[in-house]
């Protein structure tokens, strides 16, 4: 992968680590605000309560799935740093760049990714 394409790509991940980040502290905030709002003495009936519960759940199972997405964007950006960004990590063949600009986070090409998931392993 020449630079120019790197830099494409870290522009990219970059955009979509700030993304994340700003998701989660936004989750984060509005879990913390409805904590606070449960504590101040408000009476809720046991639905609202509920709701809020399921709401306040959903809302850091989302945050959860975002926060894993952010882990695989930060180690793409560390594979750009160390040069090894765009090459499998099952087979060592180059990721084809379409799939990369789909998915630039990606560690496998498509062939080891069917694999690993159909297999559990490479």
């Amino acid at each position: 992968m020449n630079k120019r394409d790197a830099k494409k790509f870290e522009k990219m991940l970059l955009s979509e680590l700030n993304r994340l980040s700003e998701g989660i502290r936004k989750i984060e905030e509005s879990a913390l605000h409805e904590s606070v709002r449960e504590t101040t003495g408000d009476l809720y009936s046991y639905a609202e309560t509920g709701t809020d519960n399921f709401e306040r759940e959903t809302a850091l199972n989302i945050a959860t799935g975002e926060s894993q997405r952010l882990r695989e964007v930060a180690d793409a950006l560390r594979r750009i740093e160390n040069g090894t960004f765009g090459i499998c990590e099952g087979c060592e063949a180059p990721i084809p760049r379409k799939r990369l600009e789909v998915f630039p986070a990606a560690r496998y090409c498509i062939a080891c990714k069917s694999r690993l998931e159909k297999e559990g392993s490479l």
